[in-house]
């Protein structure tokens, strides 16, 4: 596979096309949301589906890093097999994860306490989702239109359902499902969509394939899961030193500035691929490219912060009410995020992992949870969702400040 200029223009607009209506939507549905279930029902939410991360993560594997990256430098003809390897690792893992939270869910009603298992039948729709619907793979064939398109089919239909039939705090598990059943819907369109384009798609793979992709994705799937050890699990241990109320006033905060945060991701998935290419083709060109991203993340990064951090009451008090305006200090306290998390981005996912420096940045990551989980118990337990904000932000700084100093040390970016 070649570089191809227009077709990463094409695929950047595809990505922050979706993002940018993935923004319209939430800034509709976050909101009513919010203010229909109340911080309670939203906190309920919330703790599940932090839990059904790790199914997630599970079943992915790092393997929308890894599967692209392979899809990339291979031939067309070698896209039906990649597939299969790719899927069949995915559904395997799937089961497996699938099996531990079951027998989780026995073990916590074991020890006395209650489960709501409507609604975490309800949020595992989303680990079902992300397992059938291979957006690494549209990725990694640079055709991410597919992308775009599936996910909004799946989500209006799924907000068309929200707006419908969830009107207060007793319809939480049905908005929990239409939040979680949209790679679902996604899922099944693409499978469809894939089986008829390509033959051989489903050619189960031999265990020896399995375990190869398991051992390249490893380094990956450690990250993965260690990023989340400070951002999935620090809603987990806020639920539980605290309560669902909290959660919702943090989650609160935290789902406003995540819409900015989807934004900045898309630009990185959909540059990833390209970043390979580039950088095999012409090192310089890459690193030059690299640069130039990393400067833009910066200047408007630090001017939206900023902007956020001035008059975020005047933007989360319109939209939610006065009944979250305990979600204004821990908004304002994470305002600067999106900048901090967009250059990590740059330096971590798109510069180290396609040089292949998986191990120093997987070291990175694991000292971040360190760190995160050092600090997150005393500062949660003594002051509750601020603390919690706080740790994020210094949770992230560390990564970021690391991922440069990395680089700065190995003069990745010192080129002539």
């Amino acid at each position: 596979m070649v570089f191809n200029q227009s077709k990463l223009v094409e695929n950047i607009f595809s990505m922050v096309s979706l993002r940018a209506l993935e923004y319209v939507l939430s800034f509709i549905l976050v909101p009513y949301l919010l203010i229909v279930l109340g911080p309670e029902k939203m906190g309920a939410i919330v703790f599940s589906q932090s839990v059904m991360v790790y199914l997630v993560l599970i079943s992915s594997y790092g393997f929308n890093l890894t599967a692209p990256r392979a899809l990339a430098s291979s031939d067309s003809s070698d896209y039906a097999h990649i597939f299969s390897l790719y899927m069949y690792g995915s559904i395997f893992l799937g089961v497996v994860s699938t099996i531990v939270l079951i027998l989780g869910g026995i073990l916590y009603q074991y020890f006395g306490h209650d489960l709501d298992l409507p609604l975490y039948i309800a949020t595992y729709t989303a680990v079902i989702g992300n397992i059938i619907f291979p957006i690494w793979f549209f990725q990694g064939i640079q055709e991410m239109r597919y992308i775009t398109i599936l996910n909004l089919i799946g989500r209006f239909i799924c907000l068309f359902g929200i707006f419908i039939l969830v009107k207060g705090p007793n319809d939480y598990v049905l908005a929990a499902l239409f939040q979680s059943c949209t790679p679902c819907i996604a899922g099944i369109i693409s499978l469809i969509i894939l089986t008829r384009r390509f033959t051989s798609l489903w050619t189960i793979p031999s265990f020896g394939s399995l375990l190869k992709i398991y051992k390249e994705g490893w380094l990956i799937f450690l990250s993965t899961i260690t990023i989340n050890l400070y951002t999935t699990t620090s809603i987990i241990i806020l639920g539980t030193l605290t309560n669902h109320t909290v959660v919702g006033y943090y989650s609160a905060a935290d789902k406003l500035l995540g819409c900015i945060r989807r934004m900045v991701s898309a630009v990185n998935d959909a540059v990833y691929p390209h970043v390979n290419i580039l950088l095999k083709k012409s090192y310089t060109q890459g690193i030059i490219f690299l640069k130039k991203q990393l400067y833009i993340y910066i200047l408007f990064g630090f001017c939206g912060g900023l902007i956020l951090l001035l008059w975020g009451d005047k933007i989360l008090l319109p939209l939610l009410g006065e009944s979250y305006y305990d979600s204004i200090i821990l908004f304002k306290i994470m305002s600067f995020i999106p900048m901090i998390v967009a250059m990590s981005n740059v330096l971590g996912y798109e510069t180290m992992l396609s040089l292949h420096m998986e191990s120093i940045y997987s070291k990175i990551l694991i000292s971040a949870a360190i760190v995160s989980l050092i600090i997150i118990w005393p500062l949660t337990y003594y002051y509750g969702g601020i603390g919690t904000a706080i740790t994020t932000v210094i949770t992230e700084l560390f990564v970021t400040i690391s991922m440069g100093y990395v680089i700065y040390r190995n003069k990745i970016y010192s080129i002539k």
